[in-house]
């Protein structure tokens, strides 16, 4: 189980998004139909009284725990995380019976990921359980994926508005 924070913020033309020089775990550009959005996930520990992103105006901040179920062995931390993600890559039919496993054995999670085989993931989030493959060019050894598409949602945004994710610096 890992700690995630994750901001998000339009991305801005020819100016260098905020916090870009700094060394990201996970660092995309979300394309949707309302524009360019930049997304920064680093996972670490929980910083208590940390303050509030100071990433400028349109900045969102989302703070989650994040759990990789084919790695976790501990019952506890996939029922209380908000994203869960597998490592694994898995055929698509595959991919979804998984998902629908975890979503419905854990209530509490809010975003579930799989990394497919053919590339891509498949993503499902808590109101709709239906599974959307995203992210193409995203490969598998990317699990923060999966935080910054929970950031995605926490900012009022939808999956299916998505229309591409380019990764702009990994881990």
């Amino acid at each position: 189980m890992r700690f995630v924070s994750v901001r998000l913020w339009a991305a801005l033309p020819d100016t260098p998004g905020p916090q870009r020089d700094a060394v990201p775990s996970l660092l995309l550009r979300i394309r949707s139909a309302e524009g360019d959005y930049d997304v920064l996930a680093r996972g670490g520990p929980a910083v208590p009284g940390a303050p509030p992103s100071t990433d400028g105006p349109g900045a969102c901040t989302d703070e989650h725990f994040a759990v990789d179920t084919d790695m976790c062995t501990e019952v506890r931390w996939p029922a209380c995380a908000d994203v869960l993600h597998a490592r694994h890559p898995r055929r698509f039919a595959d991919a979804t019976r998984l998902l629908g496993d975890i979503t419905a054995t854990h209530p509490g999670c809010r975003l579930a990921a799989v990394p497919l085989t053919r590339g891509g993931w498949a993503v499902t989030e808590r109101t709709s359980r239906t599974v959307v493959p995203l992210a193409h060019r995203v490969p598998p050894e990317q699990p923060l994926l999966a935080s910054c598409l929970h950031a995605w949602l926490v900012a009022g945004h939808t999956l299916r508005n998505i229309e591409h994710i380019h990764v702009l610096r990994g881990l």
